[in-house]
């Protein structure tokens, strides 16, 4: 069977232009309904409860005082037990010193307390033989006195002697030096063999029980810090937090850093800590019993610029509100938002005005739908 390809081309012709118009509206259509669906968004809902306004600091455990060891005579360093860096228990030795001096004193003070012994028997020998003469009238009240005198006088050199070898003995015990408390060597300045004078600084040892935490506040902050702050301190190793109180603010600020040197105690005794440790710090400035907080991603611009996106009737709507400007994930909204109020997730000002079907579910999102990495930072 032969087809008549003239009589087709010529029906082509008579309907082409129905044909092309047909298809032009049929693509109208579909733009239409691709236009018109609403587009996915991920949105939070607002909500009101307790609020907390925290500065994240970092700083470092420090010793609130420090312990020195020194002797209290000179003498040479025959042995120190311990090297920086190292624990020592309250009463573990220390430092050995030459006893030599000492000892020889003890020795010197012993011979002296022996001729004095005899001294005084001499004079008690005396004053006996000068009461029996005075009650038989055979010396004179002038010979008696003298006796006494001698007597009395030995009985106090005696007496001054015992009271100087107590002296030199405990001089003799103080060549051994013993660690008052528990904690760690920060400095030990001398060497075995060396020899030392009186008061030398031999160790200095950080108690574990005294421990505090250091760190720096930027400048900018300043005015919401006080003394008596309570704060949340995680020290490396430990699996919860130490409640600790702000005691200390510095006066002035580091011109080379920009910040203020703050100190917090720890609430409870903390007596196995050492000295130099990281400690990442949660200072609470502020507590209140009912805010609304939003996630700080969530608000375009900032001050007199500071806007959300809402989604209202299908629609996304730009709305003004009023922040407190903090550092931290969450803020506290003090206008212009509404419990139950729901925010785009990802703000996006593109979708101002669109017809938007939000979802709390931000998982269930299809690819593409969440903004890409310039238009997130366009949107901030």
């Amino acid at each position: 069977m032969a087809f008549d390809t003239t009589e087709d081309q010529g029906l082509f012709a008579r309907y082409r232009w129905w044909i092309i118009g047909g298809f032009a509206l049929l693509a109208v259509a579909f733009v239409g309904y691709r236009s018109t669906r609403p587009t996915p968004v991920g949105v939070v809902e607002v909500t009101a409860g307790p609020a907390e306004r925290v500065l994240a600091i970092s700083g470092r455990t420090r010793p609130q005082v420090t312990v020195t060891i020194v002797p209290k005579l000179a003498g040479q360093v025959l042995k120190l037990t311990k090297e920086e860096g190292e624990t020592v228990r309250a009463g573990e030795l220390l430092v050995q010193l030459d006893a030599e001096a000492p000892r020889a004193a003890v020795d010197e003070v012993d011979s002296k307390i022996a001729a004095q012994r005899r001294t005084l028997a001499e004079a008690q020998r005396n004053f006996e033989r000068a009461s029996q003469l005075k009650d038989r009238g055979l010396t004179t009240l002038r010979d008696f006195d003298a006796a006494k005198f001698d007597l009395d006088q030995a009985q106090s050199e005696l007496t001054r002697l015992a009271a100087s070898r107590r002296e030199v003995s405990a001089r003799l015990r103080d060549n051994t030096l013993v660690s008052p408390v528990a904690g760690i060597v920060l400095s030990r300045p001398v060497d075995p063999g060396q020899v030392v004078s009186a008061q030398t600084v031999i160790y200095e040892i950080a108690p574990l029980a005294n421990v505090e935490v250091e760190a720096d506040v930027d400048e900018q902050f300043l005015g919401e810090i006080r003394e008596g702050l309570k704060a949340d301190v995680l020290i490396p190793g430990r699996a919860k937090p130490l409640a600790a109180t702000l005691n200390y603010v510095s006066p002035k600020v580091d011109p080379r850093t920009g910040g203020a040197k703050v100190r917090l105690r720890f609430d409870e005794n903390v007596t196995d800590l050492r000295s130099g440790l990281t400690a990442d710090i949660n200072l609470i400035v502020e507590k209140r019993p009912q805010a609304i907080t939003v996630a700080r991603s969530a608000i375009l611009g900032r001050d007199a610029t500071a806007r959300v996106l809402v989604v209202q009737d299908g629609r996304v709507l730009e709305k003004k509100v009023s922040f407190v400007e903090w550092p931290s994930e969450r803020v506290i909204v003090t206008a212009g938002l509404d419990a139950g109020t729901q925010l785009l997730a990802q703000p996006r000002p593109d979708l101002v005005g669109a017809h938007v079907a939000p979802t709390t579910n931000l998982a269930s999102l299809p690819r593409g739908a969440a903004p890409r990495g310039s238009e997130a930072r366009r949107a901030l």
